[in-house]
């Protein structure tokens, strides 16, 4: 058979004939490695010409076993810190109060204890610097005073001093005022002086409320 047709078709007539068939049966896709530009041509026209249909379709197979995991990677390398930031400029200075606002009070405490004086001191600042137009007032004045040493409170435009506990001793009502707006210094003074005396309580403040400029009195509310 291939003697006839090699007698027929020549040496390379038989070799195309030959791949034509191959790629008939293997498909079209096929490599013919040593033929001319046109030998391959007419391999593709044979294989197209003789190619069977594609069948059906076969069925989908099983989903095969999962595989085992694979071993750990190695880790990577370091990565190199990067440069530090340039620093920002400086922010402005925030405000800072250093006077009692209007309306506003600030409290505290106070004590002492000695023995053997006929009087002592009692040293009193206030966080913040009063206003000015502050005055005192007595814990027996609730419309001055009316808080406790508890709680203690002031009207607005007061200074007021609470006493806890007292013992041996009495307020003089005497009190260096150098500078008043800063703090107080009040004198109790030793009923014996050979026992001991004592004394503790709370104080407040409060300041005004701003003046009204139309009716020239302060404002009922800041």
């Amino acid at each position: 058979m291939l003697k006839r047709i090699h007698n027929r078709l020549g040496t390379a007539g038989l070799v195309v004939a030959v791949l034509a068939l191959i790629a008939a049966v293997a498909g079209t896709a096929f490599a013919a490695g040593g033929l001319t530009k046109k030998q391959e041509k007419q391999v593709v026209k044979i294989a197209k010409k003789y190619a069977g249909k594609n069948g059906a379709q076969g069925p989908k197979g099983d989903t095969g076993p999962a595989g085992g995991q694979g071993p750990k990677g190695d880790q990577g390398p370091n990565r190199e810190q990067g440069p530090k930031g340039v620093p920002g400029p400086p922010g402005s200075p925030g405000p800072t109060e250093t006077e009692l606002p209007p309306g506003k009070m600030e409290t505290g405490v106070w004590s002492f204890n000695g023995k053997g004086q006929s009087s002592y001191w009692v040293n009193i600042s206030f966080p913040l610097r009063l206003p000015t137009g502050i005055d005192k007032g007595l814990e027996s004045e609730p419309a001055k005073c009316p808080g406790s040493a508890s709680a203690p409170s002031a009207a607005r435009g007061y200074w007021c001093l609470y006493k806890a506990q007292l013992s041996n001793a009495l307020n003089s009502g005497f009190e260096y005022q150098s500078d008043n707006r800063s703090g107080r210094i009040i004198e109790f003074d030793a009923q014996n002086e050979a026992e001991q005396a004592f004394g503790r309580g709370t104080w407040a403040v409060t300041a005004r409320c701003p003046i009204d400029p139309k009716t020239e009195e302060e404002e009922l509310e800041c």
